[in-house]
């Protein structure tokens, strides 16, 4: 069914953290996520996520209210790709393809939800009907935090493979090499001698640096090095993955040249991008077709909530190139309402709820909405 986009909302959480963790780059205090609904004519709501990582969501919301939205009500559902494409070719006068991408995340993962919820078919299924219906999580925290101990982090890293998690994330980069280096030996030493880690620098390290830290450290124990270099550094993200390092890269990049040097020069273990930053799940297909047959795998970044996570895990199960999920431990936003399926033995294999779309809501409660679009009606002149 070809619906008719009649309304798009804008709505807004902010997760409160205190500032009592921090990786190098970033203490946490006010962590905030945009939503946005999209409305159609026969009485449906898709629901999507837009990457949000400022310090009050005010640029974001106000970009989609004056630059995006206008586009879409009175548009035909089918049309939000060609849209989408037309606005991404004017942001190459405008410079805001950043900001851009972040905001057709969200329509373009609301998009889809709709048109699986008028297929009466999960989402991944819609994505990819030869899918494997299932995927890999990782439990991601290790985040550095006032009066942790080393003794406290081993605790918090045992208690997600105790959870059936057999791969695992943590941050190093923010202490000394040294430090940082007995920081994981520690870890590794306490956690079963079958978990395997990623290491996250968060684009801390020298070519030089990087490379010692992973060198003192057992290699077939880390899975991946995120993040390792500056994101710019493609000449030391190649040296390493020459040396035997398996480079994870980047995180939030959205754009396709980037990707494709990543993939085709940089040669990099893993392309880590996340749905909600890149565009939405049309641009995490094309980089399931772009990196078949290559060395890379994905990784889907979620740092942030159960609807960035909910679409990422159908990704996954539609897109056999995905390696695995991001399943955040501390950026959590409404986990609770999470339904996902167990696998039998391997509980960090997950299968999405087989409902139509996502398969899941937002929340009524602690949820404002910042935005309500605007009546249908006929597009900007220069919508396409």
């Amino acid at each position: 069914m070809n619906s008719k986009i009649t309304q798009i909302k804008v709505h807004t959480h902010c997760n409160e953290l205190g500032g009592k963790i921090w990786n190098p780059s970033i203490r946490w205090t006010d962590k905030y996520a945009v939503f946005v609904t999209l409305h159609d004519s026969a009485g449906k709501v898709g629901l999507g996520e837009c990457w949000c990582f400022d310090a009050a969501p005010d640029a974001l919301v106000a970009y989609l209210r004056t630059e995006v939205i206008p586009h879409f009500p009175g548009q035909m559902l089918s049309d939000v790709p060609h849209i989408a494409g037309g606005l991404f070719e004017k942001a190459t006068l405008t410079a805001r393809h950043g900001i851009l991408a972040s905001a057709l995340a969200g329509i373009d993962i609301a998009m889809w939800d709709l048109t699986a919820k008028h297929e009466n078919t999960p989402l991944w299924r819609r994505l990819n009907k030869d899918g494997s219906s299932s995927a890999n999580l990782y439990a991601s925290g290790g985040l550095y935090g006032e009066g942790k101990s080393v003794e406290d982090l081993c605790k918090e890293m045992t208690a997600h493979a105790a959870r059936g998690f057999a791969l695992s994330k943590m941050k190093v980069g923010a202490l000394s090499l040294q430090e940082d280096t007995a920081r994981v030996k520690a870890v590794l030493a306490a956690l079963p001698e079958t978990a395997k880690l990623i290491i996250d620098g968060v684009y801390s390290y020298s070519y030089d640096d990087a490379l010692r830290l992973f060198e003192a450290l057992p290699p077939e124990r880390i899975e991946a090095f995120q993040s390792p270099t500056k994101a710019w550094d493609y000449a030391g993200m190649a040296h390493l993955t020459k040396t035997g390092v398996p480079v994870m890269a980047t995180e939030a990049e959205y754009r396709p040249e980037i990707h494709d040097r990543l993939i085709e020069q940089v040669k990099v273990a893993f392309l880590q991008t996340a749905p909600i930053a890149v565009g939405g799940l049309s641009q995490i297909s094309r980089l399931a077709d772009k990196v078949k047959g290559t060395q890379t795998r994905l990784s889907l970044e979620v740092s942030s909530t159960a609807i960035a996570l909910m679409a990422a895990v159908h990704a996954a199960a539609a897109y056999t190139e995905i390696a695995h999920v991001e399943y955040h431990s501390i950026h959590s936003v409404f986990f609770n309402a999470l339904e996902l399926e167990h696998g039998t033995g391997q509980p960090f294999r997950v299968t999405p709820p087989d409902k139509p779309g996502l398969g899941i809501s937002l929340p009524d409660n602690d949820v404002s909405v910042a935005f309500e679009g605007r009546p249908s009606g006929p597009a900007p002149k220069d919508a396409a």
